[in-house]
């Protein structure tokens, strides 16, 4: 897929490929409106009133808007998902320091195990699957902690809080795994090209009888719309991209080297 390939891409590749695409379509529609059949009737369209070019930069502004606003928040989320299964494991660990039964000890491997999986299974990381799976090392801390109530007040109340938090740091890979699978869909994509290229068309149009001012006006909106679909593209998904969220923060929690 066309995105996929451009998210591989370094920061300075993903510009480059996006404004040498919108500059292609700025040439051809340029090249277009100066052909001896087409320049005729561009001059007769150029007086069109000067409101269908506000109103497509309008639809293609608010589209680019709305999509950049679904974008951070999908990014913002994904974010505080990591927080929250770090900060999980972090207090799961202070329990088991806690901890004197030799328990201890299994649940502590069993953490970092978890931890390394998350690593593994992280997108774009390039490792194998490994078995056992994050999943499966979730589900071994919950054994692990049913099997072994403790003995003693303490001890039931630590297994009670370990509880808790395993629950929690359930809840946040959950949430997780959801972002990962948030990204920029085919039909946003579609929408903002295609209103972006009506942008283009009309501005061409409208300056049919002014040629230097149709070539500024398509270089300026060529560099802009670049900008546009480059952040855009730069936080397609939040897991993907130069920019994509790590597991950093996971493994600093689980005290595991990166």
């Amino acid at each position: 897929m066309p995105i996929e390939f451009l998210v591989s891409l370094s920061s300075i590749g993903i510009f480059a490929v996006v404004f040498f695409c919108v500059s292609v379509v700025s040439m051809f529609l340029l090249a277009i409106m100066e052909t001896p059949q087409i320049r005729q009737i561009s001059q007769q369209l150029s007086q069109m009133t000067t409101a269908v070019v506000t109103v497509s930069g309008a639809i293609f502004a608010l589209s680019v808007a709305f999509l950049a606003n679904s974008v951070w928040a999908s990014e913002d989320k994904a974010r505080e998902s990591i927080y929250a299964e770090a900060r999980a494991i972090r207090v799961i660990e202070t329990y088991i320091e806690a901890m004197t039964s030799p328990l201890q000890s299994k649940l502590s491997d069993i953490v970092d195990l978890y931890a390394m999986r998350v690593k593994a299974e992280w997108p774009g990381s390039g490792e194998e699957a490994v078995e056992p799976t994050a999943e499966q090392a979730l589900s071994m801390m919950y054994a692990a902690v049913l099997r072994d109530p403790g003995q003693g007040d303490t001890a039931r109340t630590l297994h009670q809080r370990l509880l808790v938090e395993l629950d929690a740091l359930s809840m946040a890979r959950e949430q997780r795994l959801a972002m990962e699978q948030d990204v920029v869909s085919p039909g946003q994509w579609t929408l903002v090209i295609g209103l972006g290229v009506m942008l283009l068309l009309t501005v061409a149009i409208s300056h049919a009888h002014y040629n230097l001012a149709r070539r500024v006006s398509l270089c300026v909106l060529t560099i802009s719309l670049s900008i546009m679909i480059y952040v855009i593209v730069l936080h397609h998904s939040p897991f993907v991209g130069p920019h994509a969220q790590t597991p950093d923060q996971i493994l600093r929690a689980a005290g595991v080297s990166q």
